[in-house]
């Protein structure tokens, strides 16, 4: 499994790694207050690796991933996101690549663009030679059908470099998609440059949580620092 999982992501942009976690740990994440499926509660936060429970799950990833020899051993955990789909928090996402990462400050460097500010925190898109060394790790904490809007990708497509929307549509005419359903526990490995998108759940009772962390290098360059790392 470890090799196909290696040449899945060099060759199509993402692997899937089955039963990753124990369903022992999915409960304690589950039980979480962040991440607990309440009423009231947001569709996502980006700011959860400033969690204790959530920098020790990064540190366990990280070393089943560079174990698996997806990760290089210097690489660190840089965000945590958590998206909640459910019938009251139902919502779509266009095709698209992640572009932005989450840095501690402002640099003036004509090679980073589109700076922006999200839950109070610097995001900036940094040159395509940073994003290929980034892996996001996307751990399912509820089991994702096709009626769940789970996350489709277009295979291949993190090798044609940053693309404008028109390019993006027309690969994805040509490649297909693919819709990575999941069971509980298991792991969405891909790289930012994948082009993705997701559907609305059609599930009314369903429900789908995801964490979605992001690895990099700890030393990356242009001046610029991450707002964290793990």
């Amino acid at each position: 499994m470890r090799e196909s999982m290696i040449e899945w992501l060099i060759e199509r942009g993402f692997a899937q790694w089955p039963g990753a976690l124990e369903p022992t740990r999915l409960d304690a994440l589950a039980a979480q207050p962040a991440v607990a499926d309440e009423a009231g509660a947001e569709a996502g936060d980006r700011e959860l690796l400033r969690e204790p429970w959530c920098a020790e799950l990064a540190a366990h990833l990280r070393t089943r991933l560079v174990q698996a020899g997806l990760l290089e051993p210097e690489t660190a955990a840089v965000q945590c996101t958590l998206f909640r789909k459910s019938a009251l928090r139902n919502w779509k996402v266009s095709l698209h690549q992640d572009l932005s990462i989450p840095v501690a400050a402002p640099v003036a460097d004509p090679r980073l663009q589109a700076w922006s500010r999200k839950q109070g925190g610097h995001f900036v898109q940094p040159p395509v030679e940073l994003l290929e060394r980034l892996l996001a790790v996307r751990l399912h904490l509820d089991d994702c059908g096709a009626e769940d809007g789970p996350l489709r990708v277009v295979a291949g497509s993190h090798r044609h470099g940053r693309l404008d929307a028109a390019a993006a549509i027309g690969l994805r005419r040509v490649r297909g998609e693919t819709a990575c359903t999941a069971g509980r526990g298991d792991l969405l490995i891909m790289r930012p440059l994948l082009l993705h998108a997701s559907s609305k759940a059609s599930r009314p009772a369903g429900r789908r949580r995801v964490l979605h962390f992001l690895f990099g290098p700890r030393e990356i360059g242009y001046s610029l620092h991450w707002s964290i790392a793990i």
